[in-house]
C-alpha cells in the first residue's frame, strides 16, 4: 500500500506534465485510491477537482492533440495518393494542408495520432496502387476493395517486416493482376486476406506464399484464374485459418490432401471450379467444419454415407456435380444443417423421409431428372424452421387435401414436378411467401379469384409450361417478375399495377388488340423492363403511347397478327436493347426514327409486309438487323455501313437490287473487332442451308443478302469481313468470277453463293477457309476442275451441281487431266517445276504409306476431315518456306497466293 502522499504526488505529476495522455481508466483507478485511502482528506478533494479539470481539458482541448497527424504517416499517405486517379473527387481532403487525420477513409489512435486504419473501399478509384502504406508503422487495417486499379509497385525495402498490417482487402479490382505474391512476405502479423478478382493467373506458388501467414484466419481468393491447387501436397502451415474461399477458379484435380489437414477450418469454399473425383473419408478429420460449399464442380461417386457423422455441418452445397446414385438415408442425421443443396447431379432413387428430420433446415434444393417417387407428409414433418423449398425433379405429391405444413415459406421452386391437376391447397397457408415458382408441373387448373388473390403481394411468379386455362381480361398482375408463358390464357390482355418489371406472357391464346394493354395510364411512371407477348392471336395497329413505356429494355411482340404501319412514338424510347416485331402482317415504309433510340442493339422485323427502301434511321450502336421477307426495294444503302457495331445484316427475301456497297468492308465488327456483350433471348437465323434456333445474337456475325435482284461482281472487299461466320449471296444475279480473297474470310462456317451467274475457276483458296462446314457453289457457270486434295471432296455432289462444265470429286463427270492443287498456284515456270520437283519427293514418301494411313482416313470421317485440314495448313507453310528460300515469289506470306 502506498502512502498517500506518494498517491497524490503521482497524480499531480500525471496531471500537470501529460495531460493529453492520461486516460479514463487511469483517472478513474488513481481517483478510487485516494477516496478510499484518505477518505476525502483536504487533500484529496483538491485533487479530485485537478483530475476533474483534467478530464475537461481531455475532453473539450485535447481534441486536435490528440489527432494531430504524425508526418511520418502523411507522406507515404501522399506517395500513395500520387498515384491515384480520382475522377470523382473522392480525396480531395488529402491535403498537405490539413490535418491526415481528418483525410476521408483514414482513421488515427485517439492519443498518438498514427495512422491505424485505411479504408477506401468502393471510392471509384483507379490508377495505381503504391504500397508505400506499409510503410506507415502502426498501420493495421487496408481495404481497397470495388475500386478500379489496375497496377501497382512496392518502393519499399523488400527485406523490411510490417508486422502491424492484420487485415488486407485488394478485392474486386478487375484489371489488377499480380505476377507473384512476394510482397507478402513482408506482412507477418496477417490475419485476413482478400484478393479476389484479381488475376493471379501466373502465380503458379500461391499456395507457398500463404504458408508464409501462420496467423491468418481468413483468406478469400476467389476468380483469381489460379490453375495449381497442389493436390498432392499433405501439409500446409494454416495453424490458425478459419475460412477459406477458393471459389471461381480453375482448378481441374481431385481434392487436395492438404485440405483436410487443416483441422482449425470451419468454413470451405471451392465452389465453380472444375474439380474432380470423389469426396475423401478424409473430410470426417475437419470436426470444426460448419460451412462446404462444393457446388458448379465436377466431383463424382456416390454422396458417402458417412457424411451424416458431420455433427456440427450448417451449409452444405453440391449442387451442379456429377454424383451418382441416391441420396443417403444417413444425410438425416446432421441436425445442425441450415442449408442443403444436392440439386442437378446424375442422383436417382427416392427422396429419403429422414430429411424430415432436420428440424434446424431453413433452405432445402434438390433436383434431377433420375429422380423420382411419391412424397408423402412425413417428408416435412419436422422441418419447421424451413423457409426456402427447391424441388426440381419429377416428384409426386401425396398430402392431404387439408394438410398444414409446420413451415412458413418465403420461397417455392417446384419445378418439373407432378403437382396437378390443381394448383396444391397446402400452399395457400404460405402468408409469407416472396417468390412462388412452379414451372412444368402439370398444373391445369386454378382457383380463379382465390388463386390472384393470393399472388398479389408475391414479388415473382413463375407459373410457365403449364397448361392453365383461363380468361385474364380483367385480372390486374401485380407481381414485379412474372413467367406466365406456354400456358392456355384466353381472352384480352390482363390489366398490370406500375410495379411489374418483368412479364412474359408469350406463347398463349390472348386476343384481340392491344391498345387497351398500353395505353392504359397506371396513375404512376411504368417500371416495365422486359415485356414479352409474342406467338399469341392479338390483332389490330401497333398503339401510339410508347411515351408511356419509355423505361422499356426488351419488347417482343413477334408471332402475333398486327396489322398497319408503325406509328412514330416508337422513337421515342430511352433505354430499349431489342425490338422484335417478326412474323406479324405490319406493312407501309418504316419511317420511324429510332437513331435517338442510342441502347438499341437488336431489331427483328422479318416476315412483316414493310415496304420502301431500307431503314437507315438507326444508332450507331446497332448490332442485328433482322429485315428479311418484306418488300424492300432499292439499292443497299451505304449508310448501313456507318453502323460500327453491326454483326448481323438480314436483307433476305426483299426487292433489292444494284451491287453490293463496297464499304461494307469498313463495318469494323465484322472485319475485324471483337464484341463482348450478350443477350440471351432466342431468334432464328437463315445459316447452313436451314433455319437455325440462336438463343445468343453475340456468338454468331452473319450477312444474308439472298433472294435479291442484286447484280454486279462480287466485290472483292466483301472478302475483307474476314471475322463473318456466314456469308449468303444467292439467288441473285452476281456475275464475275470468285475472288481468291476468299481464301481470308478463315472464320467462314457457312459460304452460299448458288443460283447466280459466276463463272470461272473455284479459286483454291477456298480450301484455306478451315471451319467451312456448308458449301454451296450450285447453279452458276463455273468451270474446271474442283480442286482436289482439300476438304472440298468431303461435301455432298448437290453442292456444285448445275456447273455443267465443273468436273471432279465429288461430281460424278471426271476430268480428263486432273490438275493438283499445287500446280494450280501462279508463278514462273521455274516456280513451277521447283514447286513441282519438291512434291513429287514428298508424293513418294507419301505412296509408301498411303494404305496403312489413308486407308484408316478413309474409313473414318472425322480423322478424314482433321487430317485434310492438316495437309491444307501444312501445304500453306511449303509454299512460305520456298517463297522464302529462292526469292521468287512476290511475297513472303500465303496471301501471295491469294492475289495480294
Amino acid at each position: 500500500m502506498f502512502p498517500v502522499i506518494n498517491a497524490e504526488r503521482q497524480l499531480i505529476y500525471l496531471a500537470l506534465t501529460n495531460m493529453q495522455y492520461i486516460s479514463s481508466d487511469d483517472t478513474l483507478a488513481i481517483t478510487n485510491h485516494i477516496i478510499f485511502q484518505t477518505m476525502f482528506s483536504q487533500t484529496s478533494i483538491v485533487l479530485l477537482l485537478l483530475l476533474c479539470a483534467v478530464t475537461f481539458h481531455r475532453g473539450v482541448c485535447g481534441t486536435n492533440l490528440q489527432r494531430r497527424c504524425n508526418k511520418k504517416d502523411q507522406f507515404p499517405l501522399l506517395i500513395f495518393k500520387h498515384g491515384v486517379v480520382d475522377h470523382s473527387n473522392k480525396l480531395s481532403s488529402w491535403s498537405s494542408e490539413q490535418d491526415c487525420c481528418a483525410w476521408k477513409g483514414i482513421h488515427c489512435d485517439n492519443f498518438t495520432g498514427r495512422v491505424t486504419r485505411l479504408d477506401l473501399h468502393q471510392q471509384y478509384l483507379e490508377g495505381e496502387i503504391i504500397l508505400s502504406l506499409f510503410q506507415i508503422q502502426f498501420l493495421n487495417y487496408l481495404d481497397l476493395s470495388l475500386n478500379g486499379f489496375t497496377s501497382f509497385s512496392a518502393p519499399f525495402d523488400t527485406n523490411a517486416t510490417f508486422s502491424n498490417v492484420q487485415f488486407l482487402d485488394l478485392s474486386f479490382n478487375e484489371d489488377l493482376h499480380f505476377d507473384n505474391l512476394n510482397w507478402l512476405n513482408q506482412l507477418s502479423s496477417l490475419k485476413y486476406l482478400n484478393l479476389s478478382q484479381i488475376n493471379l493467373r501466373n502465380e503458379t506458388n500461391w499456395l507457398r506464399s500463404m504458408t508464409l501467414h501462420p496467423s491468418l484466419v481468413e483468406l478469400r481468393l476467389a476468380s483469381c484464374r489460379l490453375t495449381n491447387i497442389s493436390p498432392s501436397i499433405k501439409y500446409v502451415n494454416f495453424s490458425s485459418l478459419l475460412t477459406l474461399d477458393l471459389s471461381g477458379n480453375q482448378f481441374s484435380s481431385e481434392l487436395p490432401y492438404w485440405l483436410f489437414n487443416i483441422t482449425t477450418i470451419s468454413n470451405i469454399d471451392l465452389s465453380f471450379n472444375l474439380l474432380q473425383g470423389p469426396i475423401p473419408k478424409s473430410l470426417l478429420r475437419l470436426r470444426n467444419l460448419k460451412f462446404l460449399k462444393l457446388n458448379d464442380n465436377e466431383i463424382n461417386g456416390s454422396i458417402p454415407e458417412w457424411l451424416g457423422q458431420h455433427e456440427r455441418l450448417q451449409y452444405l452445397g453440391l449442387s451442379e456435380n456429377m454424383f451418382q446414385g441416391s441420396i443417403p438415408f444417413s444425410i438425416g442425421n446432421v441436425s445442425s444443417l441450415v442449408e442443403l443443396g444436392i440439386s442437378s447431379n446424375l442422383l436417382s432413387g427416392n427422396l429419403p423421409t429422414s430429411l424430415g428430420q432436420l428440424f434446424n433446415l431453413k433452405s432445402l434444393s434438390i433436383g434431377g431428372e433420375s429422380l423420382s417417387g411419391v412424397l408423402h407428409e412425413n417428408h416435412f414433418s419436422n422441418l419447421s424452421n424451413l423457409e426456402e423449398l427447391v424441388l426440381s425433379a419429377p416428384f409426386a405429391f401425396d398430402l392431404a387435401s387439408d394438410w398444414i405444413p409446420p413451415f412458413q415459406l418465403k420461397g417455392i421452386t417446384l419445378s418439373n414436378a407432378k403437382l396437378g391437376p390443381k394448383f396444391p391447397e397446402w400452399i395457400y397457408a404460405q402468408q409469407s411467401l416472396v417468390y412462388l415458382e412452379v414451372p412444368n408441373s402439370s398444373i391445369s387448373s386454378i382457383n380463379g379469384d382465390l388463386f390472384w388473390r393470393f399472388v398479389a403481394n408475391i414479388t415473382q411468379l413463375n407459373l410457365s409450361k403449364n397448361t392453365i386455362s383461363a380468361d385474364l381480361t380483367n385480372i390486374t398482375l401485380k407481381s414485379e417478375i412474372i413467367f406466365m408463358d406456354h400456358n392456355n390464357f384466353t381472352g384480352g390482355l390482363p390489366h398490370i399495377s406500375a410495379d411489374v418489371i418483368y412479364l412474359d406472357l408469350s406463347r398463349n391464346s390472348f386476343s384481340g388488340p392491344t391498345i387497351p394493354f398500353f395505353c392504359n395510364k397506371l396513375g404512376k411512371a411504368n417500371s416495365m423492363d422486359y415485356l414479352d407477348i409474342s406467338f399469341n392471336l392479338l390483332t389490330g395497329g401497333v398503339p401510339d403511347c410508347w411515351e408511356y413505356w419509355k423505361g422499356l429494355s426488351f419488347l417482343f411482340m413477334e408471332s402475333n397478327m398486327l396489322t398497319g404501319e408503325l406509328p412514330p412514338s416508337m422513337g421515342s424510347f430511352i433505354d430499349l436493347i431489342a425490338l422484335d416485331l417478326h412474323n406479324n402482317s405490319l406493312s407501309g415504309n418504316f419511317s420511324v426514327d429510332l437513331s435517338r433510340v442510342q441502347n438499341l442493339e437488336f431489331i427483328n422485323i422479318k416476315q412483316n409486309n414493310f415496304s420502301g427502301t431500307v431503314p437507315t434511321k438507326m444508332p450507331l450502336g446497332m448490332e442485328v438487323m433482322l429485315m428479311g421477307s418484306n418488300q424492300f426495294e432499292g439499292n443497299i444503302p451505304p449508310q448501313l455501313c456507318k453502323l460500327s457495331s453491326l454483326i448481323q445484316l438480314d436483307l433476305f427475301h426483299n426487292k433489292l437490287s444494284g451491287p453490293i456497297p463496297p464499304c461494307f468492308s469498313e463495318i469494323p465488327s465484322m472485319a475485324g473487332a471483337q464484341r463482348t456483350s450478350h443477350y440471351p433471348f432466342e431468334f432464328n437465323l437463315y445459316s447452313k442451308g436451314q433455319d437455325l434456333e440462336y438463343r445468343d445474337y453475340g456468338l454468331q456475325r452473319t450477312l444474308d443478302l439472298s433472294y435479291n435482284n442484286l447484280s454486279g461482281e462480287i466485290p472483292p472487299q466483301i472478302f475483307s469481313l474476314v471475322q463473318l461466320q456466314s456469308l449468303s449471296l444467292s439467288r441473285n444475279h452476281f456475275t464475275g468470277k470468285i475472288s481468291r480473297e476468299i481464301g481470308r474470310m478463315n472464320n467462314l462456317e457457312s459460304l452460299d453463293l448458288s443460283s447466280n451467274k459466276l463463272c470461272g475457276e473455284i479459286p483454291v483458296s477456298i480450301s484455306f477457309i478451315s471451319f467451312l462446314s456448308f458449301l454451296n457453289l450450285s447453279y452458276n457457270d463455273l468451270t474446271g476442275q474442283i480442286p482436289i486434295g482439300t476438304q472440298l471432296q468431303s461435301f455432298s455432289s448437290s453442292s456444285f451441281a448445275g456447273n455443267p462444265r465443273l468436273c471432279g470429286a465429288p461430281l460424278p463427270n471426271n476430268c480428263t487431266e486432273e490438275i493438283d492443287v499445287s500446280k494450280k498456284h501462279e508463278g514462273s515456270n521455274n516456280d513451277a517445276f521447283e514447286i513441282e520437283s519438291l512434291y513429287l519427293g514428298m508424293g513418294v514418301g507419301f505412296a509408301v504409306g498411303f494404305w496403312g494411313l489413308w486407308g484408316s482416313l478413309f474409313l473414318n470421317k472425322t480423322w478424314r476431315h482433321t487430317y485434310i485440314r492438316f495437309l491444307n495448313y501444312a501445304e500453306e507453310k511449303l509454299h512460305v518456306f520456298v517463297a522464302i528460300k529462292f526469292n521468287r515469289f512476290s511475297g513472303t506470306r500465303a496471301s501471295s497466293i491469294l492475289g495480294k
